[in-house]
C-alpha cells in the first residue's frame, strides 16, 4: 500500500528553510514599521493575504505556498500522490485555467458595420444607357442619318413577236406613258429609260408584249463610288480655292506661271469628277430596259406521209396508192 501525505505537509517540507528567513523579515518589517510610522501603510499593504491560486503551489514563493497549503487543508481539497512523477507536475501546471477563475482570453474584435453595396462605377468609355423616348430618338436619328443605298437597274429582253416594227412602237409609247425616253432604237431592238421607281411596271408590261425567250435583270450599287465622288470634289474645291487666292498675292512671274498651270490642273480634274459623279446620279435617277424582237413565222406547216421503203412508192405517194 502506498503512502500519502497531505498536500500541505508536502509543500510545507519543500519551503521549510525558506519560510525561516521569511519569518525573520517580516519581524524586521514589524519593527520598522514602528520605528518609522510613515512606512507603516506600506508594511500593512505587504501583509494582505493573497487570494489562493487556481493551479498548484509548485514553484510558488514560500510563503504563498504555506498560505496555500493551509486553504487546502481547511477546504478538504484532494491529498497528493508522493510517489507522482515530475511529468505529472508539469502537465499540472501547463494544464487551462478552470473556467471563471483563469485568465481572460484574446479579446474579440469588434464588429464592424459593413457598407451597403453600390451599383458599379461605368467603365471609362462605355457609352451611358439611353432611356425613355430620348433614347428611342437618338436611334432613329442615326438610323436615317445612314445614306440609302444607290442602286442602278438595267434589263435585257429578248422576246419573239408576229410584227417587230410594230412591237417596237408599242415599246417607245410605254416609256413615254411611263414618263421615260427613248435611247436608241433598230430595226429589230430598242433602248428606253424610265424612272426607278416604275423599273418593276415597265419590264411586266413589257413582257406582255410577245413570247419572252431571254431575261436578264442587273442591280449594281454605287453607294460608295457616289460617296467618294463627294469627298474628292470637295477637296478639289478647296485646293482650287487656295490656289486662287495664291495667285492673287503671287508678285512674281515665275510664280505666277506655276500657279496658273497647276489651278488649270484641278479645275480639269474637278470638273472630270463632277461629270462622273452626274452620270451616277443620271444612271440611279433613270433605269434602262433594252428588248430585242425576233420575228415568229407565219407559214403552215403541212405535215408529211409516212414514207414507204420503196422509192418508186414514194414518187407516187401513199393518197394515190390508195386510190387505185
Amino acid at each position: 500500500m502506498r503512502r500519502t501525505l497531505p498536500a500541505w505537509a508536502l509543500l510545507a517540507v519543500l519551503a521549510g528553510p525558506v519560510a525561516c528567513a521569511s519569518s525573520r523579515s517580516k519581524a524586521g518589517d514589524a519593527a520598522s514599521a514602528s520605528m518609522y510610522p510613515e512606512s507603516a501603510p506600506m508594511y500593512a499593504a505587504t501583509q494582505a493575504p493573497a487570494p489562493p491560486p487556481p493551479y498548484p503551489t509548485v514553484g510558488m514563493d514560500p510563503t504563498a505556498a504555506m498560505q496555500r497549503s493551509s486553504a487546502v487543508r481547511t477546504s478538504g481539497e484532494p491529498e497528493i500522490d508522493v510517489d507522482a512523477s515530475s511529468s505529472s507536475v508539469a502537465l499540472a501546471k501547463a494544464a487551462p485555467p478552470a473556467p471563471g477563475r483563469g485568465a481572460p482570453g484574446p479579446a474579440q474584435p469588434a464588429a464592424t458595420s459593413r457598407p451597403a453595396p453600390t451599383s458599379p462605377a461605368p467603365q471609362p468609355g462605355a457609352a451611358p444607357a439611353a432611356a425613355g423616348p430620348q433614347g428611342a430618338q437618338q436611334g432613329a436619328a442615326e438610323a436615317s442619318a445612314a445614306p440609302a443605298p444607290l442602286l442602278v437597274y438595267t434589263a435585257q429582253v429578248a422576246m419573239a413577236v408576229f410584227e417587230v416594227g410594230a412591237s417596237l412602237g408599242k415599246v417607245e409609247e410605254l416609256a413615254r406613258d411611263l414618263g421615260g425616253f427613248l435611247a436608241r432604237r433598230d430595226d429589230r431592238a430598242i433602248t428606253i429609260r424610265v424612272p426607278a421607281a416604275r423599273f418593276d411596271e415597265a419590264l411586266r408590261r413589257l413582257e406582255g408584249l410577245g413570247d419572252v425567250l431571254q431575261r436578264n435583270v442587273v442591280a449594281e450599287d454605287v453607294t460608295e463610288e457616289f460617296l467618294d465622288l463627294g469627298v474628292r470634289i470637295r477637296n478639289a474645291r478647296a485646293v482650287r480655292d487656295r490656289l486662287e487666292k495664291l495667285l492673287e498675292r503671287a508678285a512674281k512671274v515665275e510664280e505666277s506661271i506655276q500657279l496658273e498651270r497647276e489651278l488649270a490642273r484641278v479645275t480639269s480634274e474637278l470638273e472630270r469628277l463632277e461629270g462622273r459623279l452626274k452620270f451616277l446620279r443620271d444612271r440611279v435617277a433613270f433605269s434602262t430596259l433594252t428588248v430585242s424582237f425576233q420575228p415568229r413565222s407565219t407559214e403552215t406547216i403541212t405535215p408529211s406521209g409516212p414514207r414507204l421503203p420503196i422509192d418508186w412508192l414514194n414518187e407516187l405517194g401513199l393518197s394515190r396508192l390508195l386510190n387505185l
